[in-house]
């Protein structure tokens, strides 16, 4: 048995896709499982042991790269493809790449891709929204946590990076992630900067900000506005050191973005403020040490951004906030 697994971006996304490898892996233990994504999302399942064989996409390929590819999946003879991301893209690589079994998500306009379909909405959380997928497939969902498996190398440099910074073997470390590409993901940084000048002089840890390429403005708007110092603004190091840096850290702060998803994957606790997504769906269900926190004006199901003032994050105030980081500090004594 050869299957093809597709989540072409993003970080989030294709980290939610690891419970559904899993799964997959567990129905089917002899079989070579591949899996078709984008950088920088790539990086998310580069050491996964359960995958015989990354495919990383160029977004921007030509219409010779583009045939490339489908020849080079045909070569493959998949006996089966999940298409989780299910896109017009997606879809046409699943359609041709000449696997029998296709299972892709039901859309009027693109179910022709597939030789069957699943209806989503039966699982809330995205890490589980994917065994709809599954499911259709015979497949029985594998329920537990996301995993994005790193090697030593990336702890080494962590280690080295961290050192680098002014982190000392005893110091408390905490994360901190105010960005997104996304404004109705981006909770006001004078909110950030107060919640990081609180902990800091609460309990005397030190504050890394994490954030990637072209995100560094908003990291120093929140100094800016802050009265307590924190660890320097530096060049954006890779994903996988950044998952190898929340292993160091006590606890992570942040944005719904897909560095939270990662810190969450590395078993330490979360605090992350929501916007239009909402936070059930992007949160471990019943979990005491990932806490989501979003507010719904009553607009979340029928959402008008950008025509409105973005009250679901201006609405949630500081407090709230500290109020769940001071409780899980005391609740797992992390501090």
């Amino acid at each position: 048995m050869k299957i093809l697994l597709i989540q072409l971006r993003r970080i989030g996304d294709v980290l939610m896709c690891t419970p559904a490898v899993r799964s997959v892996k567990k129905a089917y233990p002899d079989a070579i499982i591949h899996f078709l994504t984008e950088q920088p999302a790539a990086q998310v399942l580069q050491y996964n042991p359960l995958l015989d064989k990354l495919i990383v996409l160029n977004k921007n390929m030509s219409i010779y790269e583009k045939i490339k590819m489908i020849l080079q999946l045909r070569n493959e003879k998949y006996d089966m493809v999940i298409d989780f991301h299910s896109n017009p893209t997606a879809g046409w690589f699943s359609f041709l790449s000449g696997a029998e079994k296709r299972i892709g998500e039901h859309h009027k306009f693109r179910k022709f891709f597939y030789s069957e379909t699943a209806k989503l909405g039966k699982y809330k959380y995205a890490g589980y929204a994917k065994f709809s997928f599954l499911e259709a497939a015979g497949i029985t969902p594998d329920f537990g946590k996301i995993e994005f498996f790193i090697s030593e190398k990336e702890r080494v440099a962590a280690s080295n990076f961290l050192s680098e910074l002014g982190v000392e073997k005893n110091d408390k470390l905490i994360t901190v992630s105010p960005v997104s590409r996304q404004p109705y993901k981006v909770w006001p940084l004078d909110r950030f900067a107060k919640v990081c000048d609180y902990i800091i002089d609460k309990y005397k840890v030190k504050i890394l900000f994490v954030y990637g390429p072209g995100e560094e403005h908003f990291i120093s708007d929140v100094k800016s506005v802050m009265h307590k110092d924190t660890l320097p603004i530096y060049k954006p190091i890779s994903l996988l050191e950044a998952r190898a840096v929340f292993e160091r850290a006590v606890m992570h702060i942040g944005n719904d973005n897909g560095l939270m998803h990662i810190a969450i994957s590395s078993g330490i606790p979360t605090v992350a403020v929501f916007g239009k997504p909402s936070a059930a769906g992007w949160t471990p269900p019943n979990s005491s040490i990932n806490i989501g926190i979003d507010h719904n004006p009553g607009c979340k199901k029928n959402c008008t951004y950008p025509e409105c003032g973005l009250e679901c994050l201006k609405s949630i105030k500081t407090e709230r906030v500290i109020a769940e980081i001071d409780n899980i500090i005391k609740g797992e004594a992390l501090l």
